[in-house]
């Protein structure tokens, strides 16, 4: 088959939620097709095919399309291309059309297809009763049914995924999704990488976002969720601990780390300047303390959990998507998930009716108590550290903001401001003690 008109694709790519070059200036350089995953010369036909986007800066970053080829398209069409196999046929976003996706699970079943690594294949059933599920931000989720999911990672990088590790590894915790197998891929320049996985789709279910601003809007007491939240994600860490193991590292290094993002951010956002000052001092209180690291959520907020009437569920493994896989495997601090999760009760804020109001503001300062709370159970928060990734977090939200939703930048900045002014206190507090 002839290579796809990179003209097709760009716009597809570009506007989609999952790509991470917006506000970047890129350009498409190429499409790689890779092997066919259904039976070869049958409609529909499936297959990976993989986009090489290339910055001005001279990086490249790589990006997964599950392609289906097909005369009957029920989905857009990209673009149309008379193939010698297939003849003339329609190029589309195989997730989107349940006749390709159909074709697809009927091959992937197979025990022995070469393109996946099964650790439940029967739990999986091809079925037409797929679609895409609008909430997915950083990659593509298919359901399958009522009670599986396929999940197409769009960033490609070499190795494993952390989705998959994390999730094999909590298999069977209660607290996250089951893991049934992983798709796989060879990709020139590359190698071995996951492309998706199949997982389970826990039942009864509210999106942890959703289910937030609901409360919210409505003023609605959800502290004791919010504890059991807390609790949860406590959970998830010890599993994390006893698979992955623990380790320490110096706080100057953390501290450098952080401080190297904040001069990336503040290089792309001119309000980040006039507070370097101000957030030095968080910064400090790092140096010389040690820091307990392990693998962690990396990417923890309200839209990585599911609310039932059991409880929480825990998703999303593969940490921030504007880092590199490098920095998302490191372990890490507690503390980050943590900050991450405060972070996101504090922008829930925005769906109050007057988010500015101090009925809202008590609103999320209650949440993030009580989620704080029910994490740390009888002991106290390590303070200094937690703020130190606040802002670190928040500063990453600051940059995200800037790029997709310019209106919402004044929620992180908010939060910079806050950690510059609670450190700002406990330095002159302990001078005045000393």
């Amino acid at each position: 088959m002839t290579d796809a008109p990179l003209a097709a694709w760009w716009p597809l790519i570009e506007n989609a939620r999952w790509f991470g070059g917006k506000g970047l200036a890129a350009t498409l350089e190429g499409m790689t097709a890779l092997p066919w995953l259904t039976p070869a010369g049958r409609l529909p036909a499936v297959r990976p095919e993989v986009a090489t986007v290339r910055y001005a800066d001279g990086r490249h970053e790589f990006y997964a399309q599950l392609v289906g080829y097909t005369d009957t398209p029920t989905t857009e069409v990209i673009l149309r291309v008379d193939d010698p196999d297939l003849g003339p046929v329609a190029a589309v976003e195989a997730v989107a059309d349940p006749a390709c996706m159909l074709a697809l699970l009927t091959a992937l079943v197979e025990p022995d297809h070469p393109a996946m690594e099964w650790i439940d294949s029967p739990a999986i059933e091809a079925t037409t009763d797929t679609k895409v599920w609008a909430g997915e931000q950083s990659n593509t989720t298919v359901t399958l049914g009522r009670n599986r999911m396929f999940k197409l990672f769009r960033k490609v990088e070499a190795g494993r995924n952390l989705d998959v590790e994390v999730l094999a590894a909590l298999n069977g915790s209660g607290v996250t999704p089951d893991l049934y197998g992983a798709l796989l891929g060879d990709l020139p320049g590359v190698g071995r990488t996951d492309l998706g996985m199949f997982v389970q789709r826990v039942q009864n279910v509210r999106d942890g976002w959703e289910w937030a601003c609901e409360a919210c809007a409505d003023d609605r007491d959800i502290t004791a969720e919010a504890s059991q939240l807390g609790g949860a994600l406590r959970a998830v860490h010890a599993r994390l601990a006893q698979a992955f193991g623990t380790s320490v590292v110096p706080g100057a290094e953390v501290a450098g780390v952080i401080a190297d993002r904040f001069d990336a951010a503040e290089n792309q956002v001119d309000e980040l300047k006039a507070v370097r000052a101000a957030v030095r001092p968080a910064l400090l209180a790092l140096v010389d303390v040690d820091l307990v690291v392990q693998r962690v959520h990396g990417d923890f907020h309200l839209g990585q959990v599911l609310r039932s009437a059991n409880g929480w569920t825990i998703i999303d493994f593969e940490g921030e998507p504007l880092k590199t896989l490098d920095e998302r495997r490191r372990p890490d601090s507690v503390w980050r998930d943590v900050a991450g999760m405060l972070r996101s009760f504090d922008y829930v804020r925005g769906a109050h009716p007057d988010p500015t109001s101090a009925q809202a503001s008590a609103w999320s300062s209650a949440a993030q108590a009580a989620f704080l709370a029910g994490y740390c159970e009888e002991a106290a928060p390590d303070r200094p550290v937690l703020d130190a990734y606040v802002l670190d977090k928040a500063v990453y939200e600051v940059v995200y903001e800037t790029r997709n939703r310019p209106k919402w930048v004044h929620i992180p900045l908010g939060a910079v401001h806050d950690v510059a002014r609670r450190t700002a206190l406990s330095t002159t507090h302990d001078s005045k003690e000393n």
